[in-house]
């Protein structure tokens, strides 16, 4: 009997321990089988990885340009104003682009588009801007033109001599002009012609601005020549030598 409770006894000390290496081996089985898991999950997942990661190295790589704001607006609008310019003769003007303009061989060939002449045989008229009559519907309007002429042969004190009497001077744009304006009133028309000179570059620079009315019976609707006039002036403001 004494020796059962001894047996008893010494089971109980030692029973502890045993429970303690028992939660380790538990704990250490189950630590080896999530590696294992671990690992298996890790081959099964290697073969995607690799190819995510070559195909993320050789995939082609789309780079859109860097449009600069200076680019965009350096595009040119559909509606700018159009520019003559004569290279020979160091003028240039710009002008609306509903506008037409004649050069120079089309304007020695039709009288009607020359210029008043300057009394001189010298006379080169380079060309000549013309405004839409459909601007002035169902009017009396017949006709707004802007002429550059030049003469190579005339001297400073006889540019000014050309226009006759009535002289009058203007800053436009920075040079001095002088102009004269003449009109005419008779049998249903009328025109009103404003010349201008200058001189530059040792030549006599020559623009006429003209508007033509006609109304014979009456009927049209009348224009206002000035505010034709202003069309033509607005031209006038964009003359630049060089």
């Amino acid at each position: 009997m004494k020796l059962n409770d001894a047996k008893r006894g010494s089971n109980q000390k030692y029973f502890p321990m045993l429970l303690t290496l028992a939660v380790v081996a538990v704990a250490a089985a189950g630590a080896a089988c999530t590696d294992k898991m671990t690992e298996q999950t890790v081959k099964a997942q290697s073969p995607a990885v690799k190819a995510v990661s070559l195909q993320s190295k050789t995939a082609p790589i789309s780079v859109q340009p860097d449009v600069k704001a200076a680019d965009k607006v350096a595009v040119k609008q559909p509606n700018a104003p159009l520019k003559f310019r004569s290279r020979d003769y160091a003028v240039s003007f710009e002008y609306p682009w509903q506008y037409s303009i004649a050069s120079a061989k089309s304007i020695s060939e039709i009288g009607s588009l020359q210029p008043k002449g300057d009394g001189t045989e010298d006379q080169i008229t380079l060309t000549r801007v013309d405004l839409p009559k459909g601007f002035y519907p169902d009017s009396d309007f017949e006709s707004g033109y802007f002429t550059l002429s030049l003469n190579p042969e005339i001297e400073e004190d006889g540019c000014k001599s050309v226009l006759g009497t009535g002289l009058q001077t203007a800053n436009v744009n920075g040079t001095d002009f002088t102009w004269v304006e003449t009109e005419q009133v008779g049998k249903g028309e009328s025109s009103k012609v404003r010349s201008y000179v200058t001189y530059k570059n040792d030549v006599c620079y020559e623009f006429e601005l003209g508007v033509k009315t006609k109304n014979e019976k009456g009927l049209a609707r009348e224009v206002n020549p000035d505010q034709v006039m202003r069309r033509l002036e607005a031209m006038l403001k964009t003359v630049s030598f060089k």
